[in-house]
């Protein structure tokens, strides 16, 4: 089974970034009431801000795929580096999903898979793919 991430997940990473660097960026400008050169740093960081959310996050999560067979997990990643990480099922020694308030109203878990040396997180995807992801990794009593 082969999936892409939905776009419910670059729409929650936006909203968080975009928080993030309007918080960096009111911060900033709270010294302005001491110099108005305070400005020119909190301008660049909203427009730095802006241009990561809307300009690199869609096509870093368009390169987002992520491959399940029998016998491993495997997500190929980036935009200017691309990378492939693969988890054979034998080496996963603990497997976790967890979701955030606010994925949690969009319905979103983000899955972790560890192994011994190493680990792979999987961004929000929809409850239904982690369920299914998480129950397929589950070792069955017949095998």
């Amino acid at each position: 089974m082969t999936f892409a991430l939905p776009k419910k997940t670059q729409l929650l990473w936006q909203m968080r970034i975009v928080f993030a660097f309007a918080l960096l960026c009111a911060a900033v400008a709270f010294f302005s009431r001491y110099t108005l050169w305070f400005l020119l740093p909190a301008a660049i960081i909203a427009t730095l801000g802006l241009g990561f959310a809307f300009v690199y996050m869609p096509f870093y999560f368009k390169s987002y795929k992520i491959t399940v067979d029998e016998n491993s997990i495997s997500i190929t990643k980036g935009v200017i580096i691309k990378t492939i990480q693969i988890m054979p099922f034998p080496r996963l020694v603990f497997a976790q999903s967890f979701t955030t308030p606010l994925s949690a109203v969009m319905k979103m878990k983000c899955v972790m898979l560890k192994a011994a040396r190493g680990w792979m997180l999987i961004p929000e995807i929809e409850n239904v793919n982690a369920d299914y992801l998480l129950d397929n990794l589950r070792v069955k009593p017949n095998d």
